[in-house]
């Protein structure tokens, strides 16, 4: 009974967060997501002009931002790239100055009862585990696995899973 009920709110939770993607603040961004293979849900949206998810892809996950263009639609890129597994965890940082607002991302795999993914110690944006894969945004740059120490996370909040660092 908690299960099914679990499972109800988790996508309720999904399908509103899918109305605000696609309402009056994403414009198309949510259909670029779903030909990309992103589900909208995947989406962290970080400005108005700017946005990340994690998808799996062949054997392994990836990072793709969309960033909006000057005369409409949107640039589609891949900002990192891991293995695929049953929980994966994956880094990409910045260094030096670089002029951007968002300078790290760690994503990766979660297993099905999954629903998000947290970090201590570090304050991040994103987290929501989609299809299986997730990502987390920092501000800052220069962060080192050892720095991170993250939990994944089931409906009601159990920890299914902790670390430090990346894996494998």
């Amino acid at each position: 009974m908690v299960a099914g009920a679990v499972r109800h709110l988790h996508a309720l939770a999904a399908a509103l967060l899918w109305t605000a993607l696609l309402g009056g603040c994403a414009g198309d961004l949510g259909s670029v997501a779903l030909r990309e293979g992103v589900p909208v849900v995947a989406l962290v949206r970080l400005s108005e002009g700017f946005a990340v998810a994690a998808r799996k892809a062949g054997s392994g996950v990836e990072v793709v931002s969309f960033t909006a263009l000057d005369g409409g639609g949107w640039s589609v890129d891949i900002i990192g790239s891991g293995t695929d597994g049953d929980m994966t965890t994956h880094l990409v940082t910045m260094g030096g100055e670089t002029g951007e607002e968002w300078n790290s991302f760690l994503f990766g795999t979660a297993p099905e009862v999954a629903s998000r993914v947290v970090v201590s110690g570090h304050t991040a944006t994103g987290g929501h585990v989609a299809d299986g894969s997730w990502v987390l945004a920092f501000r800052d740059r220069d962060l080192l696995p050892g720095q991170l120490t993250w939990s994944v996370l089931d409906a009601i909040g159990g920890v299914i899973a902790s670390g430090t660092g990346i894996s494998p």
